[in-house]
């Protein structure tokens, strides 16, 4: 589930862990409308109706949680996968702030400017000279 969000409006575009988090909040409300619906079916004598639709909201609400979970679950192993791949593929750099390194850094030899810098000539290339390429004449002319 790649780019997908952990919170989101729509259910569809949210991400295993996301998706589990939601179907662990319904839960109390499948209970919920599942006590109306034994308390409705008792009273208006079509117990037999209600306790279908009892079944039925129980067993898909059961199904959802285990289903959420176990994707949740292989997501976050396949993260934690992705992180130590990155982990061992990135190159260590030294801390600077760690005190084994600290003393490493503080005592650089330091190097004091040249006064009066004499500007250097350019130094000639091993390859023969290029030859000037020939201008085109201007149009100077008025």
């Amino acid at each position: 589930m790649a780019g997908k969000k952990d919170h989101s409006f729509n259910y569809w575009s949210m991400n295993y862990r996301g998706r589990f988090r939601r179907t662990k909040k319904m839960m109390p409300f499948i209970i919920g409308l599942c006590v109306l619906l034994l308390i409705l079916g008792v009273l208006s004598d079509e117990l037999g109706k209600a306790l279908l639709w009892i079944v039925l909201i129980l067993v898909i609400g059961v199904a959802q949680y285990f289903f959420t979970k176990k994707k949740a679950e292989e997501e976050e192993a396949q993260e934690a996968a992705q992180a130590r791949a990155q982990a061992q593929a990135a190159p260590v750099q030294p801390n600077p702030a760690a005190p084994q390194y600290a003393q490493q850094y503080t005592q650089q030899p330091y190097a004091a400017p040249a006064q009066y810098a004499q500007p250097q000539p350019p130094q000639q290339s091993l390859s023969a000279p290029v030859p000037p390429t020939p201008q085109a004449p201007s149009n100077t002319a008025q």
